[in-house]
């Protein structure tokens, strides 16, 4: 239930601790934000593009990167009691060192803290910038469910605090002053002056009663008006947050948005519970031997809104029936030969490796064709992505075989548009047996678009992925084969993967023991 109590910094912090919160936030946003700047910096480096342009996009990434940084430094700054006379510049060269600080409070206490940070953080903002939810998560724990419901339902949220104020009637000196506040509170909910999560709260109450409530819980000063001028205007950014449509209508969205694909739409991955999350999970099938794979493998995620990616049927279920044939093929004895001969696949790369695949290879056609279909769909889902299809929010991506390169074509279509658009979209993003070369120019490209972890999960033994990859573009270097040289990028060798068609069933113990993904966000 929404409850602003959540929110407050707990009594038992004093000024001091709570200063020693502020100093840890501080640095370590220095840090976060360094980290991103040195991926921009290094695309600009690797990339071919004209000097001009290059030069333009690190600089309106770093400039965004920056002001998103401050931003969420005075949101802190404000909501931790406004230690010192100002809040403090975020300068380039500003400390990232945190050891000589005092620990931080418990988890308890710090969730507290952050879930104010958030909630003041996203009103102020309108959108919840997938920095800062990777930036909080490397922080310390907050609870986004406790944010939506106070959004949502800001007249629940008072009625909690007006429930609290009751409690402190056995203070005789408190008595008169809660008991005046929480009748003007009950008055106003019971007469109908707060509204629903379309409306936020009525206007009367933003200036004397909301921010009266929060007094009573210790919340004060530039604090309290902030937040109760943000719950004024919940509706407004619930509406940014959740979408036109909101996360229950996504796929209809999806299916009017675009007529470049035959068949692309946008399904849960399970029932949608009522209200949706402050963040999503869009995840991609790279092939399917029955209807239900396209979601099935992604049931082993929960909290976030989880949803897949349903494109191409009919060519992925002629690419499964292939693979199957492919792997009983003479082609395999010859791969399989290769690599064994060389020991490491990412060796066979040399000149002694045969040009074209010999003339016994099956037919590659249903997966050139698959694969073509892949990156078209890539650049869609690109486009929908930075349309904000799903909202305001970060979206995380998971795919594996062509599903993982219509995801890596999406990053990369985002990469050319200006940074403004694209710099507060993705969170994480997890890649398995990408069919796509681990070349540093693009790679670098998406690294500086993906706000938290960039997973390339790739296994030495696919000798299939190895077949396809030679047939279709003469090379052996595929992420989906050998690691990705770029820094920033995670490589995860799932070395229980011995077959491109061994993805589809490992790919929830690749993500648990390999990438080791947080446990939260799966069953």
């Amino acid at each position: 239930m929404a409850d602003i109590s959540n929110f407050v910094p707990p009594k038992d912090l004093d000024q001091q601790k709570l200063d020693n919160v502020f100093d840890h936030l501080y640095h370590r946003l220095a840090a976060f934000r360094n980290e991103a700047q040195l991926y921009a910096t290094l695309e600009c480096q690797l990339s071919s593009a004209p000097e001009k342009k290059k030069t333009s996009i690190q600089d309106e990434f770093i400039t965004e990167l920056q002001k998103w940084a401050q931003d969420l430094l005075e949101n802190a700054y404000v909501w931790l009691g406004e230690p010192g006379s100002s809040c403090p510049k975020l300068d380039f060269d500003a400390d990232t060192a945190t050891r000589h600080l005092p620990p931080l409070p418990s988890d308890d206490n710090l969730q507290s803290i952050l879930n104010g940070i958030l909630l003041l953080h996203v009103t102020q903002s309108k959108e919840y910038s997938a920095r800062t939810r990777a930036f909080l998560r490397s922080f310390g724990p907050f609870d986004e469910y406790t944010v939506v419901s106070t959004l949502k339902n800001p007249e629940q949220a008072l009625e909690a605090v007006r429930n609290k104020t009751d409690a402190a009637k056995d203070s005789q000196n408190a008595k008169n002053k809660t008991w005046r506040i929480a009748g003007m509170a009950a008055a106003a909910i019971g007469g109908g002056v707060l509204v629903g999560v379309t409306g936020g709260l009525a206007a009367p109450l933003i200036g004397g009663v909301v921010s009266s409530l929060f007094g009573v819980l210790g919340l004060g000063g530039t604090a309290a008006s902030l937040l109760a001028s943000g719950l004024a205007g919940s509706g407004v950014v619930c509406g940014a947050l959740f979408g036109a449509y909101g996360a229950h209508s996504t796929a209809s969205m999806v299916e009017r948005h675009t007529q470049e694909v035959s068949d692309l739409s946008v399904v849960p991955v399970r029932e949608q519970s009522k209200d949706e999350t402050l963040a999503v999970r869009l995840c991609v099938t790279g092939w399917l031997s029955k209807q239900e794979d396209v979601w099935e493998p992604w049931t082993i995620f929960q909290g976030d809104d989880t949803f897949a990616l349903q494109w191409e049927v009919k060519a992925l279920m002629t690419l499964s029936d292939s693979l199957y044939k492919l792997m009983a093929s003479k082609a395999m004895s010859y791969v399989r030969g290769e690599i064994l001969s060389r020991t490491l696949l990412a060796s066979v790369s040399d000149s002694s490796s045969p040009n074209r695949p010999p003339q016994y290879w099956p037919n590659y056609n249903p997966w050139m064709n698959a694969r073509a279909l892949s990156l078209k769909t890539g650049r869609v889902l690109g486009d929908l992505l930075a349309q904000r299809a799903f909202g305001n929010r970060p979206v995380s991506l998971c795919g594996f075989s062509l599903g993982a390169l219509v995801i890596f074509e999406a990053l990369k279509y985002l990469a050319t548009l200006p940074p403004s658009q694209t710099i507060h979209l993705i969170q994480d993003v997890y890649l398995f047996g990408t069919p796509t070369s681990n070349g540093q120019e693009k790679w670098s490209s998406v690294r500086r678009v993906v706000s938290g972890r960039l997973v390339n999960g790739y296994s030495n033994k696919d000798y299939v992925l190895a077949v396809l990859s030679r047939a279709s573009n003469a090379s052996w270097e595929q992420a989906g084969l050998t690691p990705v040289q770029v820094k920033g990028v995670e490589n995860v060798l799932c070395d229980r993967v011995d077959g491109h068609a061994s993805w589809r069933g490992l790919v929830g113990e690749c993500l648990r023991a390999d990438v080791k993904i947080g446990m939260d966000a799966l069953k």
